[in-house]
């Protein structure tokens, strides 16, 4: 199965809060193994199969899938002990001890540690001080930092060895191949039509083309390890808020692309692999997040409309879609119509992956109408139960070309109602 994004639990199914509120009932009952079980199956993704634990009379053994990384523990002896694995090495540099102990100090809850040869990271805590809230944020500190680090450090310290990254599932060659493609010629398509507007008249228009395709980069290809890092570099680098000027960090964001592009094509393709996750790194956000973006982007629409710039307005669309999907967890709705969006405008990429449906046909510009429509419906209807004022007008959607469809599909995404 092609999947696509990074994984949210953000705003999980009814059974999964009854779950989350059945836990801290019994954790202030001090029924703590009870506790315990149902925070475990609220963590859980039945789809995904992310975590594993088992209950022998008081004691809790168990594992959680963070990416690359293996979490462990076990609650037991009225203690609860939590961690990963991140790399294993040979003999420690004076740089590399003062990198962890730096690292250390941005912790809350959790540490980094060395044993057996190996560098970890750990929690433990006694299980009265152990509640389901500060279990959820402790770990997820620690399988999140488990997850990234392990890349970051390797990089970084040649005598440093990854390890505990044998449960990722490596992608089939074809998939790797196709998704290379893209990836090289999403790249290069971006800067090559940068290079053909004034930085200044244009800056604006660059912004947009500079980070959509990073954040579909992030979404469509889904790289994991240096590359995925590389693109929330960029991302936290344009958005600093450090007065520089937008052309400086158009420049600046144009040359880390163009780094990505010249990256060799086997390490490109050592970072495209499949992974589970337990814990979302983007932090949940309502609705109203995604319309406030809408009301201040869509406006910059208009003027590369009037000015026959199309390529652009698409992809001011395309970004009200990337960037959601990259910087916030989304409620599933806002999330799967967005992902039917950027399928529509990168059906070549869908096509050569054999992943669903065709939705569009660039050569004669001509949408499958009825298909987008019950795609629509289908979205809508999965979680009426949850959100029963939630309706898609699609009435109101316009076909006659790219920009008309962008513009009325968009319309109707901002008038969801998430009212329960």
């Amino acid at each position: 199965m092609i999947t696509f994004g990074r994984f949210s639990d953000s705003f999980k199914d009814k059974p999964k809060i009854e779950a989350w509120n059945t836990s801290e009932r019994l954790f202030l009952e001090k029924k703590y193994t009870e506790s315990y079980e149902a925070f475990f199956n609220y963590l859980r993704d039945d789809d995904l199969g992310n975590v594993n634990f088992k209950k022998d009379g008081d004691k809790i053994t168990f594992e959680l899938l963070q990416g690359s990384k293996l979490v462990y523990g076990s609650i037991e002896n009225g203690k609860v002990i939590c961690e990963a694995d991140i790399a294993e090495y040979d003999k420690l540099s004076v740089a590399f001890m003062r990198r962890l102990m730096e690292m250390n100090y941005s912790l809350f809850y959790s540490r980094y540690a060395l044993k057996d040869n190996k560098i970890c990271i750990k929690f433990d805590s006694t299980i009265p001080a152990a509640p389901p809230r500060k279990l959820y944020y402790a770990w997820k500190e620690l399988a999140t930092r488990a997850d990234k680090q392990d890349d970051v450090l390797t990089d970084d310290f040649a005598m440093l060895r990854s390890i505990g990254n044998s449960h990722v599932e490596q992608l089939p060659e074809a998939e790797k191949e196709i998704k290379y493609n893209f990836y090289k010629a999403w790249l290069d398509n971006t800067i090559k039509r940068i290079n053909e507007l004034n930085e200044d008249a244009f800056s604006g228009g660059i912004s947009y083309l500079l980070l959509n395709t990073a954040y579909k980069l992030d979404y469509l290809i889904a790289p994991e390890g240096t590359l995925m890092n590389e693109l929330e570099k960029m991302s936290w680098e344009y958005f600093a808020k450090d007065n520089k000027p937008f052309v400086e960090k158009n420049r600046k964001m144009k040359e880390a692309l163009q780094k990505l592009a010249d990256i060799p094509k086997d390490k490109v393709l050592e970072d495209l692999y499949r992974v589970k996750s337990t814990f979302g790194i983007a932090n949940p956000a309502p609705h109203q997040a995604v319309v406030d973006l809408f009301a201040n982007n869509l406006q910059n629409v208009k003027w590369y409309l009037d000015n026959n710039y199309l390529d652009i307005a698409v992809v001011i669309y395309e970004y009200l879609a990337t960037y959601c999907l990259f910087s916030y967890g989304l409620p599933k709705p806002d999330a799967k119509l967005f992902g039917l969006m950027l399928n529509i405008t990168n059906q070549d990429y869908f096509t050569a992956l054999g992943a669903g449906e065709i939705l569009y046909d660039a050569a004669g510009s001509k949408f499958h109408e009825q298909t987008i429509i019950a795609k629509v419906n289908a979205i809508i209807n999965e979680s009426v139960a949850l959100y029963p004022e939630l309706k898609f007008n699609t009435a109101n959607l316009k076909f006659d070309s790219m920009v008309s469809f962008l513009r009325t599909y968009v319309a109707e995404i901002q008038q969801l109602n998430y009212n329960q």
